[in-house]
């Protein structure tokens, strides 16, 4: 791979990882650290991919992977919430941001692919690694969860 292309798949592709990762680790800066490793190894990566869809799947792939080692690791501790640096439009937006931080990474992750990344059940299956009976009940466990948070916070009406 040529310092070119690697560059454009960074303008492409860093700020949808960067979400993506900061769904799991809820830390910019850890989030940040994962994507710069997923280019890494992408960069450093002997693979021919046929497409640049390919490539994406592969760096969500990476970048999944790469978040699930940092919190299983020993040496991860958690540095606390960052919410200050991501623009939201409105209080409410703020309010279900903090709901989705606080869900478990593999529910946040998936809604974050879903979404604001626009993946159907069956691409998110295919880059989570899951089947897409497990990626949709995923789905459905993270909008039941969602919902109990945000009508626990008043964001949310029934009516």
């Amino acid at each position: 791979m040529t310092d070119d292309e690697l560059c454009g798949y960074v303008r492409q592709y860093h700020g949808m990882l960067v979400r993506l990762a900061f769904s799991y680790m809820k830390n910019r800066e850890d989030a940040e650290d994962v994507a710069q490793d997923a280019f890494i190894r992408l960069y450093r990566c002997n693979k021919a991919f046929a497409a640049d869809d390919n490539v994406k799947a592969w760096l969500i792939r990476v970048t999944v992977n790469l978040c699930k080692d940092m919190l299983r690791s020993s040496a991860y501790k958690h540095r606390g919430e960052q919410l200050d640096d991501i623009p939201c439009e409105s209080t409410e937006e703020l309010g279900l941001l903090d709901c989705v931080k606080r869900m478990k990474p593999e529910y946040a992750g998936a809604v974050y692919l879903y979404y604001y990344e626009g993946y159907s059940v069956k691409e998110l299956a295919g880059v989570l690694g899951i089947t897409a009976t497990a990626a949709s009940t995923r789905l459905a466990r993270a909008r039941s969860q969602l919902k109990k948070m945000l009508l626990k916070e008043g964001l949310y009406d029934e009516r």
